[in-house]
């Protein structure tokens, strides 16, 4: 696996520093659950801004809530015990199931889902 310019388990070693220690998994889980949700909501406003406004589309911002979002990704990751690099080749490979070749509207719409079902398992999910 090529070498990463900043390692996600490094990352979420140094992002746990920053995250607030709540009194449950719960609570710590609904913490980066409604974080996700509110940077995908962020990141949302910049694409509305630049459609209803007229405004330039602001990729400083993107890349800034984009960096917001892996850090509430990253906490749930870390609080749950996934392994982030293990959910990416995972999710690649469902994908290749459904798409062998490439994306296609036929394929999206006559999906496999217990084949998919069976590669996720089959690395231990």
């Amino acid at each position: 696996m090529p070498e990463t310019k900043f390692p996600f388990k490094e990352y979420i070693k140094l992002a746990k520093n920053t995250r607030a220690d709540l009194p449950s998994v719960w609570d710590n889980n609904i913490h980066m659950i409604l974080g996700m949700a509110t940077e995908v909501a962020e990141i949302q406003d910049v694409f509305k801004s630049a459609l209803a406004y007229g405004k330039p589309l602001d990729t400083i911002n993107l890349q800034e809530e984009l960096g917001d979002l892996m850090w509430f990704i990253a906490g749930f990751c870390d609080i749950n015990g996934f392994d982030f690099e293990s959910i990416l080749e995972a999710n690649i490979k469902k994908l290749l199931i459904r798409y062998p070749n490439k994306f296609s509207k036929e394929d999206a719409l006559t999906r496999d889902l217990e084949k998919e079902r069976r590669s996720l398992e089959e690395l231990g999910y």
